[in-house]
This record gives structure tokens, sequence and C-alpha cells, in this order.
């Protein structure tokens, strides 16, 4: 079967799900974040904590922000942080395939890794909810609400980091083998 998606990936898909993702993430860090910023006073918001936050940081966040900052962060970055998991899941999961066919590379570690970006999808994704009903519960938020929120960011972060240094080391083992066979074809 991922022979077959593969298949169906090209460099262009790649760029063109490069250039969305993007899209959406530099409207997030341009327009949406730095507006909640002004908001809480500098307070960092949930998704700018990537080793999680403690009831006292989400409440003082929450508190900061007031009504309208509340408002703005279920209104406009949360929206934003909808579309933003999917074209991050598409895009770095499709760029590892095109990376995987383009390279000829079969082993197990290359396929895990090309699916972390779905799970970066499901953890940003139940994140968002736990912010939403933060928002929606401030100013009674259960503790275990802020915890369970903290703990998706956490794996969102630790998954995106993991993806990404194995997304560097297959670019790197590409290149080297790359100018490997240009050299060895060069001594021929």
């Amino acid at each position: 079967m991922l022979q077959r998606i593969q298949s169906q990936i090209s460099g262009k898909l790649v760029l063109a799900l490069f250039f969305a993702a993007n899209l959406v993430y530099l409207t997030m860090l341009t327009y949406s974040i730095p507006m909640l910023l002004k908001y809480s006073g500098g307070l960092p918001i949930f998704d700018m904590s990537p080793l999680g936050y403690s009831y006292e940081e989400a409440m003082a966040l929450l508190t900061a922000l007031g009504e309208e900052g509340r408002n703005a962060y279920a209104s406009i970055q949360l929206p934003l942080d909808i579309l933003y998991p999917l074209l991050f899941a598409l895009c770095y999961f499709a760029l590892l395939q095109w990376l995987i066919r383009l390279g000829e590379l079969s082993n197990r570690f290359c396929l895990y890794l090309s699916i972390i970006p779905i799970f970066v999808c499901v953890f940003d994704y139940a994140e968002n909810i736990c912010i939403w009903l933060m928002i929606q519960a401030f100013p009674t938020i259960s503790e275990n609400l802020v915890l369970t929120s903290s703990f998706f960011t956490l794996l969102k972060s630790v998954s995106t980091m993991i993806y990404f240094i194995g997304l560097i080391l297959v670019v790197v083992f590409l290149i080297s083998r790359r100018i490997i066979r240009l050299v060895a074809a060069k001594a021929s």
C-alpha cells in the first residue's frame, strides 16, 4: 500500500503541500501569535510552550489574555491551528515518502519515521481541543484538563523533534550516498 502511495507523490505535490503548510504557519507566526502575545503581556501561549505548562502557568496566561484575548485565541489562533496540523502531516509524510522513493530506501526506520507527522497532527488536535475547553471553562478549569493539555503539547513537541532529527539524518544519508557514488564513478 505504501508503494502505491509513494507512486502518487511527486516533487510538485510535496512543494505545494510545503507551501500551503508553511503559509498557514507563517500566518500564525506573523499575525495570530504576536496578537495573542500582546493580549497576554508577553506570556507565551500554549502553542509556544514545547515543554508543557503547569496549572498555574495556564491560569496566568488565560487571566492575562482577558476576555478579548481568549476570544481571539478561540476564534483566530485555533481555527488556523485546525488547518496547520493536517497540512503539516500531509506535507511531511509526503516529503519522506517521496525521499524514500527517490532515494530507493527500504528500511523500516524511514517508513516508521514517515508516519510520525500523523501522530504530531493527532497530538496537536488533542492539544487544541484541550485549549478550547480551557478557554470555555475559564475561570473554573480543572487541573486534570491542564495536565492533559500540557501532556499533548509535550507529545507534539517531542514527536516533531524526533521527526525532524530523523529527516535530517535521511537527507544527510542520501547526500552522502550520492557523493560516494559520484566519487566511485569518477574513480572507475
